[in-house]
């Protein structure tokens, strides 16, 4: 599926805007444009997933533009960054030093970026058929740069890099051509409202909507798609969707081989919320969990929206977490850790978790098409509370979130 085009043009050439004096010195060095110069699939041959596999989706597909770096610019200015709001999902990363946000409504409509300047290279992709996440390093590959490829995996984005090499991104390897076998290497992200990154990185530059494209940005392209029940689908799928839960529901997981471990954000919102209701206006959790026998640990804060996956080890130690008067404790020192995985308070004060490095978020039906042996966190069971909870969104008239300072 292909998202409409609005009197798509080409404006090649854009390079960086800056506000007054600022200066970035990754940024002055980025131009867009997007990656229809790419050479032709060859052949599609040395497949270890067999091809059949694949739904060949055609030019619906395959004229997607991705991106090569793309413009951005500080959020002052406001012509250029103002169609996204504080609200909306953003892909945060660190690039080349510099803290960067990619708007999830720009990917809807380009599905991979490519960024590039000496000495680092970085792709982020979304695949909003399957709502998943991936942020990669490229070196491996031996590519220039990726592009949507005609294929889809269970619905999913198929990366291709122009030499007749697939890369299905939630495999994060290429499966089908000359480079069969190579393994791009994930990088950890942060997917969150974009009032939550702002907190946290008041000097972030965007990727804006002067793409070279006349998309419509603002508006999401799939209609009632992302729906959490809506089970229907573009393509076809491999097994029936798996019914625990809802086909387009939210989940953030990490794999290991067939399995893994995926918690649903939506649990996490609301034993978060009915835990903490009442007493505050960011509610905050922490669920711990195995993949694969490793330990690992979410974090949820409702003023990001979203939550992030650490390994559960600290100090030569494995730590479990519980909450206590609305703060994230390890149960084995008290210590209080904050939504970026830094012990704040406590005996391990100082102290940091490590980012899992293969968790990513996708809708349930594809998480679990790619893993079909998941387990999933089951929430505890909390005494429901009647107080009022106050709305999570995210404003300008709402205090500093103290668990989102970083140190």
């Amino acid at each position: 599926m292909s998202p409409a085009r609005i009197e798509a043009g080409k404006r090649p050439g854009w390079r960086v805007r800056a506000a007054g004096a600022l200066y970035i010195p990754f940024a002055v060095t980025l131009t867009a444009c997007s990656d229809d110069a790419l050479s032709p699939n060859a052949a599609l041959a040395n497949c270890s997933i067999p091809l059949e596999s694949f739904t060949d989706a055609g030019t619906e597909r395959s004229s997607i533009p991705a991106l090569t770096n793309p413009e951005v610019a500080t959020r002052l200015i406001a012509p250029l960054v103002g169609y996204v709001t504080f609200n909306d999902l953003i892909i945060g990363i660190e690039f080349n030093g510099q803290p960067l946000a990619i708007p999830l409504k720009l990917l809807w409509y380009h599905e991979v970026l490519n960024f590039s300047v000496p000495g680092e290279r970085i792709t982020v992709t979304y695949s909003p058929l399957t709502g998943s996440v991936g942020v990669f390093n490229p070196a491996p590959s031996g590519a220039s740069n990726f592009r949507v490829s005609s294929y889809v995996l269970d619905n999913s984005l198929v990366m291709e890099d122009g030499s007749g090499t697939l890369y299905p991104q939630q495999t994060r390897a290429a499966t089908c051509g000359p480079r069969d076998g190579i393994r791009l290497t994930r990088v950890p992200y942060e997917l969150m409202a974009y009032g939550g990154w702002l907190q946290i990185f008041e000097d972030t530059w965007i990727a804006t909507r002067v793409t070279g494209h006349d998309f419509l940005y603002t508006l999401y392209p799939y209609g009632d798609y992302r729906n959490p029940g809506n089970a229907a689908l573009f393509y076809p799928t491999s097994a029936p969707i798996d019914r625990r839960r809802l086909p387009k529901e939210r989940v953030v997981g990490v794999p290991s081989g067939t399995g893994g471990i995926a918690f649903a954000l939506d649990d996490l919102r609301e034993v978060a919320a009915n835990d903490q209701s009442g007493e505050q206006n960011v509610f905050v959790w922490a669920a711990s969990a195995h993949a694969g026998g490793e330990p690992v640990v979410a974090f949820w804060n409702s003023r990001a929206q979203s939550a992030r996956i650490y390994r559960a080890r600290a100090s030569g130690r494995t730590l479990t977490f519980e909450v206590v008067n609305g703060r994230r404790q390890d149960v084995e020192t008290g210590s209080v850790w904050n939504f970026a995985g830094e012990a704040v308070a406590g005996p391990l004060d100082g102290e940091k978790l490590q980012p899992h490095p293969e968790a990513y978020h996708a809708f349930w039906f594809a998480w679990a098409a790619f893993q079909p042996d998941t387990d999933v966190w089951v929430a505890p069971i909390q005494e429901r509370r009647a107080a009022n909870i106050i709305p999570v969104d995210w404003s300008p008239s709402l205090p500093d979130d103290p668990d989102l300072i970083r140190r």
